[in-house]
C-alpha cells in the first residue's frame, strides 16, 4: 500500500485578503471602525454600562444611513457625519440627566453621566466657547460684516469642523457676536 499524497495547493495573496487579515489603515481611522472594534471589546469583556451605549450609537448610524428623508446623504464612513450623530446622543443624555436631577433621581442620573463619558471618549477635544467667538470674530472681521443678516456668510466661512464643536453652539456664538456688532 502507498501513502495518499497531499496536494497543497497556494492561495493567491490579494490586496483583499491582506487588508481582511491587517486591516486597513484607512479604515481603522474612521469612529466607526472604532465603534465596531469596541462592541466586540466590551462584548467579549461583558461590560453591562459600555456595551448598550456602543449599540444604540451604532443602531442611530444605521437609522441614519437608510433614513435619508429630505434628500441629505450620509456617509458611514465620514467623522462629520458619524459626529453629528454622537452630538444628538451627547444632547439627549444631557437633557436626561437635566430631567433625572430635576425630578430627584440622582441615581439614574449617575448612570446617565456614565454613559455620557463614554461617548464623549470618541470625539476630539471639543472647541471652548471663547475659542469659537475667536474664530468667528476673526471672520467677522476679515469679511467687514456686521447685523444679524450676515450670518450665513460668517457661518459658511468659519470652517470649524463638526467632530469640533455642535453646530447649533456656533451658530448661537454668531449670532451673539453680530447682535452685538450691529
Amino acid at each position: 500500500m502507498f501513502a495518499p499524497r497531499l496536494y497543497f495547493r497556494a492561495r493567491p495573496t490579494t490586496t483583499a485578503v491582506l487588508r481582511r487579515c491587517l486591516g486597513s489603515t484607512a479604515d481603522a481611522q474612521t469612529l466607526d471602525a472604532r465603534l465596531k472594534a469596541d462592541l466586540k471589546a466590551a462584548m467579549k469583556a461583558k461590560d453591562k454600562v459600555r456595551l448598550p451605549v456602543i449599540k444604540g450609537i451604532l443602531s442611530d448610524i444605521l437609522y441614519a444611513e437608510k433614513n435619508l428623508a429630505g434628500g441629505a446623504s450620509f456617509s458611514r464612513g465620514s467623522d462629520a457625519d458619524v459626529a453629528a450623530i454622537f452630538q444628538r446622543a451627547i444632547r439627549r443624555r444631557n437633557d436626561s440627566i437635566e430631567s433625572f436631577v430635576g425630578g430627584g433621581r440622582e441615581d439614574l442620573a449617575e448612570t446617565e453621566r456614565a454613559k455620557l463619558a463614554i461617548l464623549q471618549d470618541y470625539l476630539p477635544t471639543q472647541l471652548t466657547v471663547e475659542q469659537i467667538e475667536e474664530r468667528a470674530n476673526q471672520v467677522i472681521q476679515q469679511l467687514g460684516v456686521t447685523g444679524s443678516k450676515a450670518m450665513g456668510a460668517v457661518m459658511r466661512d468659519i470652517g470649524i469642523n463638526p467632530t469640533e464643536a455642535p453646530k447649533a453652539k456656533i451658530a448661537e456664538v454668531v449670532k451673539r457676536l453680530l447682535a452685538s456688532s450691529a
